[in-house]
């Protein structure tokens, strides 16, 4: 059984509305995307910004309300309320901007503290602070930590502190909103080791949103592809890096940096991402492809599957695009 499955999730924003209160500009940020987390896996979700990642992750986490669609955690419907109270403990957030995500006028013990209080699992002060303090040795951080203030606190540190929250309450899954892109290059490798780390002693899923695909690609066991709100492809992580079927994928990984002075320059894809408001018909992707044709201006392609465990969303995975 799947511990998460979301079915055909969309989110809408309203951006304008009549005199009657009536949407009359509406932009879809996330649409139509289903997608599985299995225990103890990792997916990585790319795409460039803009493309829905944080708004999908949010959504499914009901931070922001779904416009349609479900999300089951382990067979269940999240819409109803005994689910969702269990959904909301065991599948926890890492926000992006490790600056912005912590109370600079609480203390890491304060932090740390709140979902226990919320949750009500200590009894005693005596273990609560015994809580916080094998949390904050178990992100590599001193127990003396607890009584500074983040402020105090380096980037790395404070993403630290920001795991460690998010660990408090024993989750089965943690969505990581881009959760390294704020911090230095030799950081990034210490906080994506440690979150590897953790999987195996605690048996955690992750759902891994990055930029840096060469990341994604080191921690995650399938990759999703994302572009103006759509799902475009996902697979196993080595077969989507090094195979990659969608064109929009195909350029993605192209344009990864390689530590090689003979390699060819990177691929940089053509033209501006089109606006949410003024989505392209058809294909959302065919105004920058190479391989689109009057099919891809005029038809939608589903995702559909492509390989064994490889879906794509393209008119010509078996013509030129995708070989």
């Amino acid at each position: 059984m799947d511990l998460i499955a979301i079915r055909h999730l969309t989110k809408e924003f309203v951006m304008e509305t009549n005199w009657l209160g009536r949407p009359v500009s509406v932009l879809p940020a996330v649409r139509d995307i289903s997608l599985t987390i299995h225990a103890g896996e990792t997916v990585g979700l790319v795409g460039e910004s803009g493309c829905g990642k944080s708004t999908f992750a949010r959504t499914v986490l009901g931070l922001y309300s779904k416009t349609a669609g479900q999300v089951f955690y382990e067979g269940k419907d999240t819409a109803e309320e005994k689910t969702a109270r269990e959904f909301r403990r065991h599948v926890q957030m890492i926000f992006q901007d490790p600056y912005s995500s912590l109370d600079p006028r609480m203390t890491v013990e304060d932090i740390i503290s709140e979902p226990l209080r919320n949750y009500q699992l200590y009894h005693t002060n005596a273990e609560r602070q015994a809580k916080v303090g094998a949390l904050l040795e178990q992100v590599d951080l001193s127990r003396e930590a607890a009584q500074r203030y983040p402020h105090e606190f380096s980037g790395g540190q404070r993403q630290r502190v920001g795991i460690a929250r998010a660990l408090a309450v024993s989750p089965q899954c943690i969505f990581c909103d881009e959760p390294i892109s704020a911090l230095d290059v030799s950081v990034q490798v210490q906080i994506v080791n440690m979150l590897q780390r953790l999987q195996k002693e605690l048996g955690l899923s992750y759902l891994f949103i990055a930029h840096d695909l060469a990341m994604v690609h080191h921690i995650s066991h399938r990759i999703g592809v994302m572009y103006l709100g759509r799902l475009v492809e996902i697979g196993p992580g080595d077969a989507v890096f090094h195979t990659p079927l969608h064109p929009y994928t195909q350029v993605l990984i192209a344009s990864v940096p390689r530590p090689d002075p003979l390699a060819k320059p990177c691929s940089v894809v053509k033209g501006e991402v089109p606006s949410p408001l003024d989505v392209p018909s058809g294909c959302v992707f065919h105004p920058r492809c190479p391989y689109a044709d009057e099919r891809c201006r005029q038809e939608e392609p589903l995702l559909r599957q492509v390989g064994p465990g490889r879906f794509a969303a393209c008119h010509h995975i078996q013509g030129g695009a995708g070989q």
